[in-house]
Formats: structure tokens, sequence, C-alpha cells
């Protein structure tokens, strides 16, 4: 049994809740039902909508429709499951390919049925998520019942019917009789001080630390902020539904989050000049006076001049030079961007536990694991809902490169790939493989794959069939051969594989008149010293290079044999130690004759070796050799590794494509931090060494209609030498250039590299 290693985390359930941006009551109503959840303050809210609220205009460009702009956030947010404000925002946002009408287990439900009670129950417990009731429990248990030393203090904010400031900034449970109990739990734990709202409620909690019902839900909870990540200051109209989305979103950014009600601006005005001035400090360590500083941002429906008298009554003046950075926009999340030279923030992570994992591959005719998930230790054994908490998996394969690890994101569609049991769909994201948990102390079962059959299902979602060409058998013998991509450094070198081709025999056609002649070359076989003299050089041209004959032995690269010479017709012929006998029957005329003991080659030259398997296949083991090498040197670019998932040669069909391709990968992210970007697919046309031209129109035409059908793909064009010719130049310049354009009909871009 081999072994998979992997980093499994333990976090909230991420609940996307979708609802039309001007609907207040159903905003108010959502932040209402996260902060019954554990980790609700990071449920992402989806704004749907067929025209931009006004206060958004500016901001939504013309190529962005509604639709696009939720798939936007879906995209940067990746909500495990979904909650609709009203039925059928799902399929307005073009996301209803995730919803599944027949399932044990729904990932999508409205926002009514989300805290209803179940049949025969007079209490509802949260669909979605580990209901906080299990929390608090918790925290009384081994907190809040003993007499603590130090005291936290605690509130519980009045609800404001004026404004939903109080469900934004201090958390509200939901008013039904049947969720009552959720405020009486927290009133249990905490005994807080019943407090309306108000600016020294708001300094009690944002200055002192004061629990409140939304605090509460980050119980157990570490978001990853790294020291670049400075203070916001958001300034929001909380009468407005389009600032409380932006308000409660910002918190999944990675930058803290200070919410300030602009009815309360002027109040707090000497308490945000003192925050400005304090966050205004150097940067530890950095020798060149860089500084620290607090950001105010401007929730999108306040005008701009109203923000810009707000700033004036903060006295700026008096503050450091470049204390203060006001924002009058929101960051376009909505917006996916592969231009890897501008850095943007990605979404928050955040975690309750971690571990690292090894995990045993079973593979008894389907490839699987299993693994032990980690619990949070609050939560009831038995609970009410579906994905209660989430396991993450993000795997790392150093051994057995055939399976897949690297697959495309399923954020839109989850039909595929099926990596859990029963049914279960299993989100693919940034963070990894997402593992729903409803259940404590029961094992996870994984299912795996190889990476031909995930290229495969991954092109059939695309509408593409795909199927191992010969080539690509071929290819794919060669790095079994070779223990994967890691050993096809034994063929990274041009007189090795120029005398592998050579010992490969091959044919040759040549023109004379109207006539086409043919010539067979059947194997030929190299003595000892071509293969001592070639390894020898090698390790003079590299002084790292460490091959010796032993690794093609092994590797069933070449093979060991006799060669003799027929006395008959003068054919040589080879046989192998096991078929070597003291009477030898010719290959070609068939006669038998005896082997020549008494004539033997000078210095064993009888000692001959032959290529055999896969690299007996003549013309460069019909092109496998620059696909593997091609595969290589993409895989080498990672900083990391096993960050490939690839497939050999295939022929790929779909209505009027019809083509082969000589490899195919899903390359994730190069970054050491957590995955950036969907792992990009790359298409792959090597050419092996000869003579003039390797690369014609031909091949570019095929490649431009699989681009057609994979716009987002990269085109990788190899020829196993160390330039193009002029004439290609001349083909591959308006190639090149036709695939930098931007293809506008979804933000996507097709590129090549030669």
């Amino acid at each position: 049994m081999t072994e998979l290693s992997a980093e499994i985390s333990l976090r909230p359930t991420r609940i996307g809740f979708l609802t039309r941006p001007t609907d207040l009551s159903s905003v108010r109503a959502i932040m209402r039902a996260s902060t019954s959840v554990w980790g609700g303050e990071y449920n992402p809210i989806i704004p749907v909508f067929k025209r931009p609220p006004k206060e958004w205009t500016p901001e939504i460009y013309q190529r962005f429709k509604g639709a696009e702009v939720a798939k936007g956030y879906t995209r940067f947010f990746e909500p495990d499951v979904y909650v609709e404000a009203e039925r059928g925002l799902l399929e307005e946002a073009g996301l209803g390919a995730l919803r599944r009408e027949h399932t044990i287990h729904p990932s999508v439900m409205t926002l009514d049925a989300f805290l209803e009670p179940e049949r025969g129950r007079n209490s509802g417990e949260p669909r979605f998520g580990l209901r906080m009731l299990d929390v608090l429990r918790h925290i009384y248990k081994t907190e809040q019942q003993f007499v603590l030393r130090e005291t936290r203090d605690k509130v519980l904010v009045a609800p404001d019917r004026a404004n939903a400031s109080v469900e934004a900034m201090f958390g509200l449970y939901p008013t039904a009789s049947s969720t009552k109990y959720l405020r009486q739990a927290y009133i249990d734990a905490y005994r807080p001080d019943k407090v309306k709202p108000s600016p020294d409620i708001w300094r009690r909690v944002f200055l002192k630390g004061a629990q409140t019902p939304l605090s509460a839900t980050r119980y157990g909870l570490k978001p990853e902020r790294y020291w670049h990540h400075d203070l916001l200051l958001y300034v929001f109209n909380s009468k407005h539904a389009t600032d409380l989305i932006d308000l409660w979103n910002l918190r999944l950014e990675p930058h803290p989050i200070l919410p300030i009600p602009l009815e309360w601006f002027e109040e707090l005005a000497d308490d945000i000049h003192a925050i400005l001035k304090a966050q205004h400090r150097p940067v530890a360590g950095n020798p060149n006076g860089v500084m620290h500083n607090a950001t105010i941002e401007f929730g999108r429906s306040i005008p701009k001049n109203t923000a810009e008298a707000l700033i004036r009554v903060l006295k700026s003046d008096h503050l450091p030079p470049g204390a203060v950075a006001v924002k009058y926009w929101r960051n376009a999340i909505w917006v996916e961007h592969r231009d890897e030279y501008v850095h943007r923030d990605q979404r928050l992570k955040v975690t309750a536990a971690e571990k690292r994992a090894d995990l045993t591959i079973k593979d008894d005719g389907d490839l699987r694991t299993t693994f032990e998930p980690i619990t949070p230790e609050f939560a009831d054994r038995h609970g009410g809902g579906d994905h209660r908490w989430v396991n993450v998996l993000k795997v790392s394969n150093f051994g057995r490169r055939d399976i897949a690890t690297v697959l495309p994101f399923n954020t839109f569609n989850r039909e595929w790939p099926r990596l859990g049991s029963g049914g279960e769909q299993i989100p693919v994201g940034i963070e990894g493989w997402v593992f729903p948990q409803r259940y404590k102390n029961l094992n996870q079962y994984v299912s795996l794959m190889d990476t031909n059959d995930a290229i495969v299902g991954a092109l059939g979602q695309l509408g593409i069939k795909a199927e191992l060409s010969e080539p690509g058998h071929i290819a794919r013998q060669m790095l079994e051969n070779l223990g994967g991509l890691w050993g096809v450094h034994f063929l990274a070198d041009l007189p090795t594989i120029e005398l592998l081709k050579k010992m490969a025999g091959g044919l040759r056609r040549k023109n004379k008149d109207d006539d086409t002649l043919e010539e067979n070359f059947g194997l030929r076989t190299a003595p000892l010293q071509d293969w001592i003299s070639l390894l020898a050089a090698r390790k003079t041209r590299n002084s790292f290079s460490q091959e010796n004959l032993e690794d093609y032995t092994k590797r069933n690269v070449i093979r060991l044999g006799l060669e003799t010479d027929c006395p008959h017709c003068r054919a040589k012929n080879w046989s192998t130690l096991t078929e070597v006998d003291y009477r030898i029957t010719c290959e070609r005329c068939l006669k038998p004759y005896e082997f020549p003991q008494a004539h033997l080659r000078p210095q064993n030259r009888n000692f001959t070796y032959r290529v055999i398997g896969p690299f007996s296949v003549p013309d460069y083991g019909r092109g496998s050799y620059s696909a593997l090498l091609t595969l290589r040197l993409l895989d080498r670019f990672h900083s990391s590794m096993a960050h490939m998932t690839f497939s050999t040669a295939m022929n790929l069909s779909a209505d009027n494509l019809k083509c082969e391709v000589d490899f195919i990968a899903w390359r994730a992210d190069d970054r050491l931090s957590d995955r950036q970007h969907p792992p990009t697919l790359i298409i792959g046309e090597a050419k092996s060494l000869g003579k003039g031209e390797l690369l014609k129109q031909k091949d570019l035409v095929k490649l431009k209609a699989i681009a057609s059908r994979l716009p987002n793909a990269v085109l990788v064009i190899a020829v196993l030498r160390d330039h193009f010719t002029a004439a290609e130049k001349k083909l591959l310049v308006p190639f090149v250039n036709w695939g930098r354009r931007v293809m506008f009909m979804a933000n996507r871009q097709t590129r090549c590299f030669c």
C-alpha cells in the first residue's frame, strides 16, 4: 500500500446567502440567521440582480451583467451551501446546476426553511451549520460557570427598528418563537448587560472588547492575517441594504474591519482620530521608514461630498502625514483576475484546527482512502442539520504520481468529481476538497482517480470525449518504467535520445521519380562501450549528472544480450541471455548455426544492448520523448512538488472537432501560499528532433480549433531542439498574437507559450 500526504483543517460551514441587494428586510433576516450558527460572521451575502442599485452603477462595468457579478461573488467566497431569500435566486444568479431536487443531503434551501422546526418539534435548529446552542453550552460549562479572576464585559444590544446597525455590528438572534432558545442560551452563558445601541456601547465593544452575540460566533476560530493587513474603518449607512451587504462581506477579506455607522461618525470623531494616530506606526524591522496606517472606506451609498465633509470633521491636519487613507470605492472582488504581477487580497482563511496525516491508498479495483476528521469539541454527537461543519483536505502527492491530486474547481457545478460516498457532492476549490460533516467520530471516505480518468472526466464535463491515443499509451508505459516524471531525467540528454532512437530502428521513405521507396530498419544493438562512453560524456557536460548504466537496465530501457553473425546469410542475430544456446536459429533465413564459441569478438563485443518495451518504438517513441520532457519542464517550474495532474497523448472529439494532442495537464498555482486560482488547463503540441520545419500550419489550425472549445486553456508548443526555424517563427508570430487576445464573452483568455 502507498500513502498520500495531506493537510486536514476544520472550519465552520460557509453558508452563501442569496438576496436582492435592495431587500433590506431579507438582509436583516440573513444577518440574524448567521448569528445563530458557529462562524456565522463569515457567511457571505451574494447579491442577485438584473439591474444594479443606483449606488453601485458606477462600479459595475458594462460587460458584467447581474448574473456574472453574482457568479463573481460566488467564485470569490466559494460557499459550501446556499440559502435563498426567495426561491429561484440560484437560477437567476446562474448557479442552477447546484440545485438538486431529490437528494438525501440538500445543499440549497430557502431562508424561511433555514430555521423552520422539523415536523413534531417546537424549536427550530439551523439546517446548515453548527447551532450556536452547542457553542454557548460549551462556553458556560468550561468558562462562565466558574468565578473568573478577570471577567470580560458582555452586552446584549436591543434591536433598532429604524435601522440595521445592531444586526450588522453586534448581532441579533431571530425573533421567531421557535428560536427564542438561542437568545436565552446567550443570556444563560454570559449574563450580559441588556443595553440600547449608542456610541458608548460601540466603544465598549470595539475599543474595550465587550462580548456580543455576533462576536460569539467566532469562538475557537483563527483568522489568518499578515503584517500588511492594516485596519479598515468602514463607514456605512445602516438604512441601505447595499452598505450592509458590503460591510458583512468585508469580514471575509483579510483586513480587520471596524464598522462605523454614518449617523454616529461625528460623535465618534475623537475616537476615530485616536485610532488613526495609533495605527500610524513603523513596520517592524523595516529600515526605510515604511509605516502602517489605517484606511477609511465609505459605503457606496454615501455621496462623495458627504464623505469629504466627514473627513474634515476628523481634523486630519492634526495627524501625521500619511496617517489617513480614504477609499470611496469597493474592491471588485466579483472580477476574476489572472495577472500575476498585481497583489490582490484573497478571501480570509479561517480555521478552528489543523493537522497533517498520511492517507493509506487502497487499490482493490477502486482507488480510495479514508481519514479521521477533526471535530469541534463543543459539538453534540448528533445534530438536526446537514453540513454542521466541514473538513478541508489538501492532498500532496509525493509518491504515486498516477493519482490525480490537482483537479479543476467545481464551484458552479458539483456533479463532478465524485470524491465522496453515496452520491455526496464534494466542493473542490482554493482551499482543497471540502467534506461536509454531520456526526462525530466517523471516518471520512475519499474516492480517488488516476490521472488519465481525471483528465477524461474533466473534459467530458466540457463536452469533449477524450481517450488515450497509441502514442499516449506508449508514453504512459515509458512513465511506468521510468518511475514517473521524476525518471524522465534519464532521457533529458540529446545524445542519449539520439542513441535510443538509433537503436529503435524505424522507417525511411525516399521519393524517386514517381515511386516512393521504403526502407525498414529493425532494432539495432549498441555495444557496452557505446553506453559507457555516452554516460561518461554526459557527466563531463553536466557535473551534477549521476546516471549510470544500471539505471537504464533496471528501468527496462535497454537489455543486455548476445549478438552473433549467421554464417549462411550474414544477418546479425541478437539473443537474450535466457534465449541464447549452443545452437541458434537465424531470424532471417531460419537456418540453424552453432554459437561461435571459439570466434568471439574482441573485448567481449558480442555483449550488446537493445532497447525494449515502449523504448523500442521507432521515431523517438512516436514523439513520446519530446512530450514527456515538456511535461517534466512544466512540472519543474513549480515552487513546490506534485502540483500537476496530466495525461499523455489523447484523441479528442466533439462536434466538428477531431484531433490528437500530445499531452493535457491541470497545473496548480505556483505560489507557496494557498492556491489562488483554479488549476490551469494546458494543451501541448510537442515535436521531436528533425531537420527543416517541424511545426506546420495544420498544427496551429488544430490548436486554434481546440482553443475555441477550451478558451481558458494555455497552449504550449515545444520542439526538441534549441531553436525555431525562420519559417516556423513566421507561422508562430500571428498565432501567438492571436492567443494573447482577451475573449470578453466570459472574461476568458487564451494564452500560448512556444
